[in-house]
C-alpha cells in the first residue's frame, strides 16, 4: 500500500509555460528592449529587456530570457530570467530555479524556490504597520547603549 498516488493529470513545467503564454495579453519578445516608464493593467511577460520602471496592476512574469533593470510594482511578480531593482508586489513575489534577484522584496507573500538567487533585503511587515526599518535599528541601537 503506497502513502503517495501518482496523479495522472501532472503535466509536464515546458506545456504550463506555453499555456501560461497563450493566457497573456501582453508580451516583450526576445528581440525587444524598452527604456522607460511600463504601465498596464493586464498581464505582462518580459523575454526581452526593459529598464526603466514597470507599474502593472495584474502580474508581471520576467521569462528565462528577460532582463529587467527597473522597479516592478505589481500585484503579483514571477522571477524566471534576471531583475536587477526592487519589486513590490501586493499579493506575491516568487523566484523560479534559475531565476535572479538583486534588490529588495516588499511583498506580504515570498517564495523562493530552490535554485533561485536573491540579494537584497525582504520586508514583509503588513499594510497597517507604518514604521520603517531604519526606524527600529536605530531603536535597537539606542538600547544597547
Amino acid at each position: 500500500m503506497s502513502v503517495f498516488k501518482k496523479s495522472e493529470n501532472v503535466r509536464s513545467s515546458t506545456y504550463v509555460v506555453q499555456d501560461e503564454v497563450q493566457k497573456i495579453k501582453s508580451l516583450i519578445g526576445k528581440s525587444l528592449f524598452i527604456k522607460g516608464d511600463i504601465r498596464s493593467d493586464e498581464e505582462l511577460l518580459i523575454e526581452g529587456k526593459v529598464e526603466g520602471k514597470l507599474n502593472v496592476k495584474n502580474r508581471v512574469i520576467i521569462g528565462k530570457n528577460g532582463i529587467v533593470n527597473a522597479e516592478i510594482k505589481a500585484r503579483e511578480i514571477i522571477i524566471r530570467g534576471k531583475v536587477n531593482g526592487d519589486v513590490t508586489a501586493s499579493y506575491k513575489v516568487e523566484i523560479e530555479p534559475e531565476g535572479i534577484l538583486n534588490g529588495n522584496i516588499f511583498s506580504q507573500r515570498v517564495h523562493l524556490t530552490e535554485g533561485a538567487i536573491f540579494k537584497g533585503n525582504i520586508d514583509m511587515s503588513s499594510k497597517d504597520k507604518d514604521i520603517p526599518v531604519n526606524k527600529s535599528v536605530e531603536k535597537d541601537k539606542e538600547v544597547k547603549k
